[in-house]
């Protein structure tokens, strides 16, 4: 994996980037803004509104408690939390309803009876705006990192993988050099751009002649090499039109068999 990622910072630095960024949305984004949602998440966030205003059944309900919930204030209101209990088939049934709309609700009390609609088990007041807050709202900005993370990520990981399947199972061949485009700064002592590009030809398995070009950042190339000069290439075993410079300090580092 240390090869791989080498090939990302050497072929693309956004994959680096973009690799930070999909692990802020994954590992600190979405785990904050999580803890954000729980606290602004309604009572019932649950709840289908669209299917019980719809289908709904309307019945008698009496309220047994309301609370006001202090900790929560959406535009300078606190929501309040209405608990109410009905019948059904003789049997009891409480269920609570959380709301911001105050003016519909504002002679409501302990004992008072009212209109509820209830489907499938779920149960809303009527005529009254339930408070749900749009969780989706709290995945956009990780939702944005990670989509952003992901293109960066690509753009550099896709390339990356087809030279580091080359590594792993490309065949091995003498290739000759036909010239190096060096694109190094003599002045700053800094490589410009792709640092090394080596343009060079070989001989497929049926001897005809295949022309590759890879840019390089191993410098001896530079220094070492020069036109007509022999190279060690990796080769793809099911298209010779796709190789690479078999990588000297990899090569060294890592006690390649070559």
């Amino acid at each position: 994996m240390k090869v791989l990622y080498n090939l990302l910072k050497a072929k693309s630095p956004f994959a680096i980037i973009g690799l930070v960024f999909t692990c802020i949305a994954i590992f600190v984004l979405l785990p904050f803004l999580s803890l954000f949602a729980i606290v602004f998440s309604g009572e019932n966030d649950s709840y289908n509104f669209k299917a019980i205003r719809k289908n709904g059944v309307e019945k008698n309900a009496t309220i047994t408690y309301i609370k006001t919930i202090e900790n929560l204030t959406i535009n300078d209101e606190h929501p309040i939390v209405i608990s109410y209990e009905y019948d059904v088939d003789g049997k009891k049934v409480k269920d609570k309803f959380e709301t911001l709309d105050l003016e519909q609700t504002a002679n409501f009390a302990v004992g008072t009876n009212i209109k509820i609609l209830t489907y499938k088990n779920q149960a809303i007041i009527k005529d009254v705006e339930p408070y749900s807050f749009p969780d989706y709202l709290f995945l956009l900005l990780p939702g944005l990192f990670f989509l952003i993370g992901i293109v960066l990520l690509s753009i550099g990981l896709i390339p990356a993988l087809k030279i580091f399947k080359l590594y792993k199972t490309g065949i091995i061949k003498d290739a000759t050099i036909i010239s190096i485009e060096s694109e190094f700064d003599f002045n700053s002592l800094k490589p410009n751009k792709g640092g090394i590009k080596v343009n060079y030809s070989f001989l497929d398995n049926q001897q005809n002649k295949i022309f590759g070009a890879y840019p390089a950042s191993d410098f001896l190339f530079l220094f070492g090499k020069k036109e007509g000069d022999t190279i060690k290439i990796f080769v793809s075993e099911d298209d010779e039109t796709k190789s690479c410079l078999v990588p000297i300090y990899e090569a060294a580092k890592y006690n390649w068999s070559i």
